[in-house]
């Protein structure tokens, strides 16, 4: 069996996700996909707003035939921490052919040129980033006004430089670049990687849902869910099927609390020891003396995050150091994907209850934990045991943003790595 891969957050599933199943299916030729998905918090470091167990199910639902997931440790990085484990993670399965991953502009010639370009990345362009950094801007915006610069003095050639420039701008074209390069760095060649242009939901769909922008956006979704405590105005938007789980879920441990979320990090930064919080990942250049002294000038969670936030230091990277900081991912166990080859475990989150799926999925150069003994026998490794106690951590701190009854609480509470995945029909 042959499987395309997969690289997303489902959060939540929707219409679009369906599409792109769809579209990879049919342009690789494979037999399912596998999904490659976050866990309970986002790669925006936010929690997500329906746990990866239904995720899991609606993705199912939605025409996948498995789901593994990304260890907290990296579905909560940056750009390329995120692609580095996922791009793994898809290379330890022997049957994985294809990837498949969406973008703003859908030219996977465009993107891979430039992937090969920001692999090797000359020194006549780290100087320019350099510059940039030092002007004030963000990495990200350094890296695109770097990139610009080189194509303009004419130090580097692509097809359709029109399109590479642009690339930078947006957030799943700088996904896709960043799983291209990790693709050249393990030198998989026989995975053929896809890209899906993003379709947009037309306007119909903002003037019927009362919507300010596209349902085609996950964060839109969220927004309204968010906002209104409903979910009936973006159920065309979903799915059928997905939607009947999504539903499900809402109603029997409903959706995060995000003011708790705000609290405990405020508490975090205000009673936080700064060289704790220096050991976690993306913190730098004494940032997490801002972060304390900003915590107690503020007493809202979104004062603080905007109070935060520079040309530097972007609003999804603050909330990133949020996340890292409330379950201490520190920054050198962050830093050891670039490191190693493989995970020292995956796990399996969901998969169709059919025999040759389990069979085809199980040719995997490392422990794919769908048992318990396989939990037990991945923690022979000791970064193991690292990733699998983030993982806990997650699990209970994700359970207390609940509005849960005390013997639910107690079930979502249990160690989620020893938990048997999902064995749909």
């Amino acid at each position: 069996m042959k499987f395309c891969a997969i690289i997303c957050e489902y959060n939540p599933f929707h219409n679009g996700h369906q599409y792109h199943i769809e579209q990879s299916l049919k342009q690789s030729g494979c037999d399912g996909c596998l999904c490659i998905m976050g866990g309970n918090f986002s790669q925006r470091g936010e929690p997500t707003l329906v746990e990866k167990y239904s995720r899991a199910n609606m993705a199912i639902a939605g025409g996948a035939v498995a789901v593994v997931q990304i260890p907290t440790y990296f579905c909560t990085g940056n750009a390329e921490v995120f692609a580095q484990a996922a791009i793994k993670i898809a290379s330890s399965f022997k049957n994985v052919t294809h990837i498949s991953f969406g973008s703003e502009c859908g030219d996977i010639r465009s993107l891979t040129e430039l992937a090969k370009f920001l692999y090797k990345e000359p020194s006549f362009y780290k100087a320019r980033i350099k510059r940039n950094l030092n002007d004030g801007f963000s990495l990200g915006r350094a890296k695109t006004h770097a990139l610009k610069e080189c194509i303009e003095a004419g130090l580097v050639k692509f097809t359709r430089p029109e399109v590479v420039e642009k690339i930078l701008e947006s957030p799943n074209n700088i996904l896709a670049v960043e799983y291209l390069k990790v693709l050249l760095e393990t030198g998989r060649k026989d995975i053929t990687p896809l890209t899906i242009k993003r379709v947009d939901i037309t306007t119909e769909a903002k003037e019927e849902a009362n919507f300010d922008y596209h349902l085609s956006s996950a964060t839109a979704i969220r927004d309204s869910v968010y906002r209104s405590k409903r979910i009936w105005n973006i159920r065309k938007f979903i799915p059928s099927e997905p939607y009947k789980i999504f539903a499900r879920s809402l109603q029997t441990i409903g959706i995060p609390d995000v003011d708790l979320w705000g609290n405990l990090a405020l508490y975090k930064f205000r009673t936080a020891n700064p060289n704790d919080i220096a050991q976690n990942y993306d913190v730098c250049e004494g940032i997490e003396n801002k972060l304390i002294t900003v915590s107690r000038e503020n007493v809202d969670y979104p004062s603080f995050i905007e109070n935060c936030t520079s040309r530097r230091f972007t609003q999804a990277r603050i909330q990133r150091i949020v996340t890292a900081s409330l379950l201490s991912l520190r920054a050198q166990y962050v830093k050891h994907i670039y490191e190693i080859d493989r995970l020292p475990y995956i796990k399996l989150l969901a998969v169709k209850n059919h025999k040759d799926i389990l069979s085809s999925l199980s040719e995997c150069n490392t422990v794919l934990v769908s048992r318990k003994q396989d939990a037990i026998e991945a923690q022979k490794d000791p970064y193991a045991k690292i990733l699998m106690f983030a993982e806990d951590k997650a699990n209970n701190l994700y359970s207390l943003l609940l509005d849960i009854n005390k013997d639910q609480q107690k079930e979502f509470a249990v160690n989620d790595i020893y938990v048997k995945p999902l064995f749909i029909k």
